[in-house]
Formats: C-alpha cells, structure tokens, sequence
C-alpha cells in the first residue's frame, strides 16, 4: 500500500468522523484533530470531560495513531489517566489495519461512563459511612459502652477488688486511731497538769488576786468522802449481822 492510499484513507475518515461528531470535533492541523467526549451519566457534583486526541501516523492504519487524553473539565488522578490511555492504547492494537477512531470513541465514552458512575458511588457510599460513624459517635454519648458479658466478669471483679481495698484501709486507719486513744488516754488530773491554757489560765488568777488552788486539797476531800463511804458499808454490814 502507498503513501497515497494511507492519506486517502485517512481523510475519507475524518469525513466520516466530521459527520458524526459536527461540534465535537476540532481540527488541530494536517492530520491531527480532538474529539470531546462526555460520558452517558453526568455527575453534577463532579463532572467530568476529556478530548481524545489523535494525530495519524503516515502508515495509519496500519499502525496505531499518536494517542492522547486532554481534561477539559474535572480532574483525573495520575494513574485513572494512565489506566483510560493504557486501555486506549490495546483497543488500538486489536484494530490495526482498520479505521480505529470511531472503536477508541466509542470504548473511550463506555469507559468515561462506567468510571464517573463508580466513582459517585463511592463518594455517596463514604459520605454515607461519615454520617452514620457521626451519629454512632452520638449515641455513644448517651448509651455508653455496650456491656458483655466478659465486660461485665471483668467491671465485677474490678469493683469487689476496689471494695475490698477500701474496707482493708478502713479497718487498718480504724485500729491505728484506736491505740492512739488508748495509748493517748489521761486522766482528768493529767489532762489539768498538761493542758497548757489552764495552766496559764490559773496562773492569771493567781495573779488578780484570786484564792490558790490547793490539789491536795481536793485529794483530802476525795479520801474523807471515801472513808465515810467505807464506814456506811460497815454499818449496814454490822446491822444486818444483829
């Protein structure tokens, strides 16, 4: 095959390919035009369009064409780009020999097509687990930890530990203040020859002229209130024997 049947070749398919897509198609130069394609379903949240551009090789079609993707609106990640030109590039080398553009629009579109519709549903679907992790976050605050029964052996026997700890301490400080009492106890002559304010306070009355205070005093008078006690007892003993 010559030069000049490629070339004829060529523009009998870009007439075709005019004719099917009058206002997608922009030429570019001699041989090299791009065709915008939209997939079948929009995402109007995120829409999505590309322009396959293609540039006839001097033996096309028995060899593929120079292959591009250009994003005209949207975006696309490095390798989403790379995956549409890879898939491009095979669909190409399965029709070498053939017309090939209207096959790469056509595979191009299906592919767009299927790509936004999973893509939104992922979207829906992540946006869909937010909101309900949101909410579940919600009635945690009011529910609270879900209880098990392995939860529960275990809050069980955290609380009689705890309980048991408390008790033990209890008892222990119990005991400690007791022998302080005991070991702490006085009398009440003791208490009047520690006590540091009465002393003072005795010492002040001494002083304005009050009457001394005698202890033995009040001793003499406990012994005497004593002995007649003792002589009262004897009495009714020696009355009772008559």
């Amino acid at each position: 095959m010559t030069g000049t049947h490629y070339k004829e070749e060529q523009e009998q398919e870009l007439e075709v390919l005019k004719s099917i897509y009058p206002d997608e198609l922009e030429e570019l130069g001699e041989g090299e035009f791009r065709i915008t394609v939209n997939p079948e379903e929009q995402d109007s949240s995120a829409p999505l369009v590309v322009a396959l551009r293609i540039k006839y090789t001097p033996t096309y079609p028995e060899e593929i064409p120079e292959i591009s993707l250009e994003i005209l609106e949207g975006s696309l990640e490095e390798n989403e780009h790379d995956n549409f030109y890879n898939d491009l590039t095979n669909t190409a080398r399965d029709s070498i020999g053939m017309a090939m553009v209207f096959t790469l629009l056509s595979f191009l579109k299906d592919s767009l097509t299927t790509f936004v519709i999973e893509r939104q549903e992922q979207r829906k679907k992540a946006e869909e687990d937010r909101i309900r992790e949101e909410i579940e976050a919600e009635n945690a605050k009011f529910q609270g930890t879900k209880v098990t029964v392995a939860s529960f052996l275990e809050w069980k026997e955290n609380f009689e530990r705890e309980v048991a700890e408390k008790e033990k301490a209890t008892k222990s400080l119990a005991l400690i203040k007791k022998e302080e009492i005991r070991k702490n106890k006085l009398t009440g002559r003791q208490l009047f020859e520690q006590n540091e304010e009465l002393a003072k306070s005795d010492a002040t009355f001494i002083e304005e002229g009050d009457v001394t205070v005698d202890i033995s005093l009040f001793e003499r008078e406990v012994d005497i209130e004593s002995e007649e006690e003792e002589n009262s007892v004897l009495d009714l003993v020696r009355s009772s024997n008559d």
